[in-house]
């Protein structure tokens, strides 16, 4: 077989496989810091190490990996620096999104929003932090499909697996979420009034008290002694 002849075979054992470790990244399974093995890729996918290195390349290509002399594909690990900067970027794009949601959403979007905000309480009533992050995923999709925005909704995609590893240090502690709770329902409020600058003003907020609660918690692991 010529390589002409594998590549379309190739190019969905590639995207699998990248979806797959995209994932465990995202769902904290792979922690930052954690090596992977190539070896252990290819047994668990049945894969030749050609498309995990390649698959490899792309993933460090997207920011959730880093190819490292010696350890080979490491997942990243956020810094102070990054986790600050990342913060000041979803602020301003997550509070677009939800001003937008409020200008052009439909009823059927003001809909599935409502459900999705039950579907976070019911995580927080049950504990699971796994769930807890998955119902917040599951909000983001339904509010970037309410701003009707493509490009910012590739933006924020891009971004998401990083901002799972920050939301991961806000939502862990369980004093945040009745936090969460009342923040996303002002969002939700707003957006259902048709009130622009409320619904930017709340998205900014519920940005900002993330923050306030994950960067303490980040610098702490970072550097102290």
């Amino acid at each position: 077989m010529t390589s002409d002849d594998s590549a379309p075979v190739a190019a969905p054992t590639r995207q699998r496989l990248a979806t797959s470790v995209r994932d465990r990244i995202s769902a904290g399974v792979l922690e930052p810091g954690t090596r992977l093995s190539e070896r252990e890729l290819c047994e668990d996918f049945d894969v030749s190490r050609t498309v995990v290195r390649e698959t490899l390349r792309q993933l460090e290509a997207e920011g959730f990996l880093t190819i490292e002399p010696n350890r080979g594909a490491v997942v990243v690990t956020v810094s102070y620096a990054d986790a600050e900067q990342m913060f000041e970027l979803r602020e301003s794009l997550e509070a677009l999104a939800c001003s937008l949601f409020a200008k052009r959403g439909t009823v059927e979007h003001k809909q599935a929003l409502w459900e999705v905000i039950d579907g976070i309480e019911a995580a927080i009533d049950d504990g699971d932090l796994n769930a807890i992050i998955d119902a917040k995923a599951a909000f983001y999709d339904v509010l970037l499909l309410g701003a009707g925005n493509e490009q910012l909704t590739s933006t924020l995609r891009l971004l998401r697996v990083r901002i799972n590893l920050l939301r991961r240090y806000s939502l862990s502690l369980p004093e945040r979420h009745p936090e969460t709770l009342a923040e996303i329902r002002a969002i939700r409020d707003a957006i259902i009034a048709g009130d622009v600058d409320g619904a930017r003003r709340a998205g900014e907020h519920h940005v900002q008290q993330a923050a306030r609660a994950a960067l303490p918690r980040i610098f702490e692991e970072l550097y102290r002694p």
